[in-house]
């Protein structure tokens, strides 16, 4: 049991901070990245889906942890909580955004989440999740390139993010769409980061 409690801190020492209040997030640059997909602003009524994704993304970790449920759900509840006080905290001035899409009836429901920090020149793309069931369809793709067209468009120097390192399905959809690893300052992150073709063309100008 001491070692889970061990492994577990060390993999989740990057979401300790102290409770802030949450800012208001800037309007989206086009919140419509495909017709049947949207962004919109995280709402109070938004939390039991965002911890239910939450708990999505953190299963397979628990999966051979011998906790039992309620210690396992108090865990990811408490993980949450510091998860999205750190984002606040180091990241005032992004957006914080769920994806909705359409269902077969018409109407929009939520299945995942997108944050990104738009404050600097260089973009942060803070989170990117989606349900289970929405994975491996191409909506993340699509999401990424979105990404990439907003930086485009916005005159972004570049687009950076972190991944767990054993993240490899997430690694694999970032650099397909472009992105390079770098060095990063997390022993349990990889970096990432893309550059505007544009950018990256006047930065060879320059140095040529």
């Amino acid at each position: 049991m001491e070692r889970q409690r061990t492994w577990l801190s060390a993999r989740n020492r990057v979401t300790r901070a102290r409770t802030t209040v949450p800012t208001h997030p800037s309007p989206a640059p086009d919140a419509s990245p495909s017709g049947d997909v949207r962004l919109r602003a995280v709402r109070r009524a938004d939390h039991p889906f965002l911890l239910a994704l939450y708990r999505s993304v953190r299963a397979p970790e628990l999966r051979g942890c011998l906790w039992p449920r309620r210690q396992k759900d108090a865990f990811i509840a408490d993980q949450f909580r510091l998860q999205q006080a750190h984002y606040r905290r180091a990241h005032p001035g992004a957006d914080y955004w769920v994806v909705d899409r359409i269902d077969e009836g018409g109407a929009w429901i939520p299945i995942g989440r997108l944050s990104l920090d738009r404050s600097e020149s260089e973009w942060h793309l803070i989170e990117l999740s989606l349900l289970p069931a929405e994975r491996g369809c191409g909506r993340g793709t699509t999401l990424v390139h979105w990404i990439q067209q907003a930086a485009e468009a916005g005159a972004a120097d570049a687009v950076g993010l972190h991944v767990e390192i054993d993240n490899s399905a997430a690694i694999r959809l970032y650099v397909r769409a472009g992105f390079g690893r770098k060095p990063s300052r997390f022993a349990t992150h990889a970096f990432l980061r893309w550059t505007p073709p544009t950018r990256a063309q006047e930065d060879g100008r320059r140095n040529p």
